[in-house]
């Protein structure tokens, strides 16, 4: 997040790594814990190895949270017990951060008074759904910076459990912001414990009071260490001159030593590496302020271009060879579709023997062939296809591998959709050059066809634009899936495949690569008995 980028990169010039961490659902704010930088989210990580957790900071803001863990890297590096340490944008915000951290650490007073309507001018990270009670106490610090204890309960009996956490600011608000900060760093860490001796009260009050940033040096005695202050942000010690004895108890930290980060693996990759992915994306969204798209009625357009939309395809006319596909009596019945789907398997075993043609056909019908016909209000007819397509323009063409298929020769074949025939493209090539053009040379080997999907881009992006780009994509996997699933439901496998040298299938199919390109591959054979 743009928010957390300046802390975070502080954290990793310091040597670690940040990963987020998820809190409950009943609570509200961003968590993150400080790891080793070899475990550093946003690296491409397969493990899945627990990762240890150095330290843990959560909060209502994530600037705050993440500038908190710079601070707590800060004091792993410099480890100096008994020291405040601030870390923000600038030296003043670090100067705050530090004292206060210092005050924070100190053991509160004995007697406290009890906030009252703190909730409407800091709200709580809390779902209000949640099952328990959360005070929280303005301690009578003989200071004067506002130090707030924040107890959150849960539970009754033997299943009591409690959070206390203590936040240190210049007004009482904020104190009280820090100290809830604090319980959501401990709900984040599992730091819940057995109910403590209630905090004894005074009194009731609200929250009044502000402490003048001039003021700060005149209320705490600290001595001050600039351990960090450039472009980078800055980074402050602090100590106290007034010491006071004693421990925390159950108003310190959680101590995450044994614990791990989230146990995901990040599948992630440098930003470098996909930026034009990222780029197209945003150049193809459709944006809710104005229209992006031009509006187009067919009836109005020119009698020629009528024509092309009712025609959305190919035509190899001049091929030497066609094949009229075999008629419905011809085709064999199909399985129900829960047996076809729960049946389908990509690397199931493939038969030696030659694919049946009736079989292929009907794959072709089911996915790209034509089932019927519209009218537009001024007569033009459009046709209908087995598969969703933007805009009717059947922006993704299917060509077919054929090896071993009954009653076809080898070669690149086009399926026509309007007259259901498989034109010839061409055939002199060799099948195993094809295999070895694909990541998986041995699998292609075993196939008896292989269905190539084609997008045709200008057929699409004259209407659509940029959005065009992502349709012709969609388009090509709504089509393969048909393929994938009339194949299932035929008996037969279906393996689709998307690791293929593009340009050698381009200059395969007679494709530019750029208006034209193929997109994907599904190896067709039948099931090995």
């Amino acid at each position: 997040m743009a928010e957390t980028a300046e802390p975070v990169g502080l954290i990793e010039a310091l040597g670690y790594g940040v990963r987020d961490v998820p809190l409950p659902a009943f609570a509200e704010g961003a968590a993150f814990a400080l790891v080793a930088a070899r475990h550093a989210a946003g690296r491409l990580e397969l493990s899945g190895d627990p990762v240890p957790m150095l330290a843990l900071t959560a909060g209502h803001d994530a600037a705050d949270a993440a500038w908190r863990l710079a601070a707590r890297a800060v004091d792993l590096r410099q480890r100096r017990p008994g020291h405040g340490v601030g870390a923000g944008p600038s030296r003043a915000a670090a100067v705050r951060a530090a004292v206060c951290d210092a005050v924070a650490r100190r053991p509160p007073p004995a007697t406290a008074r009890r906030l009252t309507g703190w909730e409407d001018a800091v709200p709580p990270p809390l779902h209000p759904s949640f099952d328990g009670r959360l005070d929280c106490h303005l301690f009578d610090a003989p200071d004067g910076l506002p130090l707030v204890g924040a107890v959150l309960r849960q539970g009754g009996g033997a299943t009591a459990r409690e959070i206390r956490a203590l936040g240190c600011a210049l007004t009482p608000a904020g104190a009280v912001r820090a100290a809830l900060d604090g319980v959501l760093a401990k709900i984040a860490s599992g730091g819940w414990t057995a109910p403590a001796e209630p905090v004894e009260v005074t009194a009731e009050t609200t929250l009044d009071g502000t402490v003048a940033e001039g003021e700060l040096g005149d209320r705490v005695k600290a001595k001050v260490r600039t351990v960090l202050d450039d472009e980078r942000g800055a980074v402050i010690q602090c100590s106290l001159l007034e010491e006071r004895p004693g421990e925390l108890g159950p108003w310190a930290e959680h101590d995450v030593a044994g614990c791990t980060a989230p146990a995901e693996v990040p599948l992630a990759c440098p930003p470098s590496r996909v930026r034009l992915s990222r780029l197209f994306h945003e150049n193809s969204k459709i944006r809710a302020g104005h229209r992006t798209l031009p509006p187009v009625d067919i009836d109005r357009l020119a009698p020629t271009v009528r024509q092309a939309l009712a025609r959305p395809y190919r035509d190899y006319g001049r091929t030497e060879t066609e094949y009229a596909l075999p008629t419905e009596q011809q085709k064999q019945a199909l399985l129900p579709l829960d047996v076809a789907v729960r049946r389908r398997r990509s690397a199931a075993p493939m038969a030696a023997s030659a694919l049946p043609a009736a079989d292929l056909a009907r794959v072709l019908d089911l996915s790209a062939g034509i089932t019927g016909f519209a009218r537009t209000s001024g007569g033009t007819r459009l046709p209908l296809r087995a598969t969703p397509t933007a805009g009717g323009l059947c922006s993704c063409d299917l060509f077919v591998l054929t090896r071993r298929v009954d009653g076809l020769r080898q070669g690149v074949h086009y399926f026509h959709p309007g007259r259901r025939v498989l034109q010839l493209v061409r055939s002199d090539f060799a099948f195993a050059e094809v295999a070895a053009h694909t990541g998986y040379p041995g699998r292609v080997a075993d196939a008896a066809a292989i269905a190539v999907f084609a997008g045709a881009f200008r057929r699409n992006q004259w209407k659509y634009w940029e959005r065009g780009y992502r349709m012709v994509l969609l388009e090509c996997g709504h089509l393969a899936q048909s393929v994938v699933v009339a194949a299932a439901a035929l008996g037969l496998v279906a393996h689709p495949l998307i690791g293929f040298v593009d340009d050698y299938f381009n200059r395969l199919l007679g494709l530019d690569g750029t208006d034209d390109a193929v997109l994907y591959l599904v190896l067709l054979g039948k099931a090995a008995s």
